[in-house]
């Protein structure tokens, strides 16, 4: 099975509660690969990092809304676990909370790369291709939305 459809139509977000401790190391993790890339990315309230290549137009996308999207997901270490070169559909309501936070934040034709924390992730979920408490980077790419 396609590790993108299953995780990304779980419904289920983080349930691990994460001290100030853990959070804390998630950034300075994310912290780090951000500076040996000399990458400068936005970081959001919730504690999501995103980097807008493109804005795309038109209007953001909506909760109720479902995107069409290429994207490439892998984890810190840079070991791919999904890459998609033809687009695929999901419903904005059924994805990770680090995908509805950035989804709701672009349009259509928007790429924008992504790092998700554990706690707007799959958490202490351990996947078939993503270890518990992973840090993930996405690069996504928003082809419409319906």
């Amino acid at each position: 099975m396609r590790i993108a459809f299953i995780a990304l139509l779980l419904v289920f977000s983080a349930c691990s509660t994460y001290s100030e401790d853990d959070l804390e190391d998630f950034d300075k993790k994310i912290g780090t690969w951000l500076v040996q890339r000399q990458i400068d990315f936005k970081k959001t309230e919730s504690g999501l990092y995103f980097n807008f290549l493109e804005e795309g137009q038109g209007v953001k996308v909506k909760y109720t809304d479902s995107v069409k999207v290429r994207f490439k997901g892998e984890l810190l270490s840079g070991k791919v676990f999904e890459e998609e070169k033809h687009p695929m559909t999901f419903a904005v309501k059924d994805v990770i909370v680090g995908w509805k936070e950035i989804l709701l934040m672009s349009k259509k034709n928007a790429k924008v790369e992504i790092i998700v924390p554990p706690q707007l992730g799959y958490g202490g979920h351990e996947l078939d291709k993503i270890p518990q408490n992973a840090i993930l980077f996405y690069e996504i790419e928003i082809v419409d939305i319906k």
